[in-house]
């Protein structure tokens, strides 16, 4: 019966280490799904942003001016 628990027990670790691979292979495909998402979504960002009109108009959104314009903030708009 000893004889048992020990190779029982020699299973166990590799076992254990077996499904924390699993685990963090299954995370690592979700995360790199995510990623893969973001990729996607970047490109095409920038290849909205070939434009020179579309540069600007980003620019403009950031709060940006142009040298000799001047920046105002208006608020309290009603909605």
């Amino acid at each position: 019966m000893l004889v048992f628990f020990a190779i029982l027990f020699s299973y166990i670790s590799p076992v254990v280490n077996f499904v924390d691979a699993w685990r963090g292979s299954h995370d690592a495909d979700s995360q790199l799904a995510a990623l893969k998402n973001e990729h996607d979504r970047l490109e095409a960002k920038a290849a909205s942003l070939k434009s020179p009109n579309a540069v600007a108009e980003e620019a403009r959104r950031l709060g940006m001016v142009l040298s000799g314009e001047r920046s105002f903030v208006v608020k309290n708009l009603p909605n």
